[in-house]
């Protein structure tokens, strides 16, 4: 049975992306590897992090992302695809990404408390890795989710509609209650596409004030 919902708001439910809503994106970083290989921002991507605004069966990070593989080499695997492209890689390129340098965007989290506080369900959905699930649990308080849909656990990755109908069936709140913050233009697509209302966050402080006018309805 499902959480019942309030006639006097628009939803019932607020579900949270992690990088580049709850900490700080890694944009900064892929910028730094692409000024050194060369190449614009979005190619390095493709290679790296596999191709935009889909989800594949082949590309590694998709499939890390999903639980099939680890992580430990991930670089060897996608070597041939920047190769694919004529773009040499110094080999440093994973692990650099992965250093840990995040840092919690504190109104955010903040704003999470209070939409608890306000009897609001939330929830955190994350593309991520099995390897990265104890980092996650240091950076944030699990406690104030109803649920965590990690990709590396459930077998679905953003875009992927089935991770949005997971999460909407363990908040217990119907898709069109529900509304979602994340970075990242597709994963909003795909949102959309499974009947939730969506924000794309470009700058975290200014889409908490997009929120607030989405949920006065």
């Amino acid at each position: 049975m499902g959480a019942p919902s309030s006639p006097d708001r628009p939803f019932d439910a607020v579900v949270f992306d992690f990088g580049g809503v709850l900490i700080r994106p890694i944009t900064n970083k892929i910028s730094v590897l692409a000024d050194r290989a060369g190449v614009e921002v979005e190619e390095l991507v493709e290679i790296l992090m596999g191709p935009l605004g889909e989800s594949t069966d082949h590309h590694p990070w998709h499939r890390a992302e999903r639980g099939e593989i680890g992580v430990d080499d991930l670089q060897t695997r996608v070597a041939p695809y920047a190769d694919a492209r004529g773009v040499e890689l110094h080999g440093d390129e994973i692990a650099f990404l992965f250093e840990i340098d995040f840092s919690v965007i504190r109104p955010v989290i903040d704003r999470l408390e209070g939409l608890r506080a306000d009897g609001y369900r939330t929830a955190l959905l994350t593309n991520s890795f099995q390897s990265f699930r104890e980092t996650l649990e240091e950076l944030l308080d699990m406690t104030q989710f109803d649920a965590v849909v990690d990709s590396s656990e459930v077998g679905y990755r953003k875009p992927e509609r089935a991770i949005y109908e997971l999460t909407a069936d363990r908040l217990g709140v119907a898709a069109s209650r529900i509304i979602f913050l994340d970075d990242f233009g597709p994963n909003v697509t795909g949102a959309r596409a499974a009947g939730w209302t969506a924000i794309h966050v470009t700058d975290p402080i200014a889409a908490l004030a997009d929120l607030d006018q989405a949920l006065a309805g």
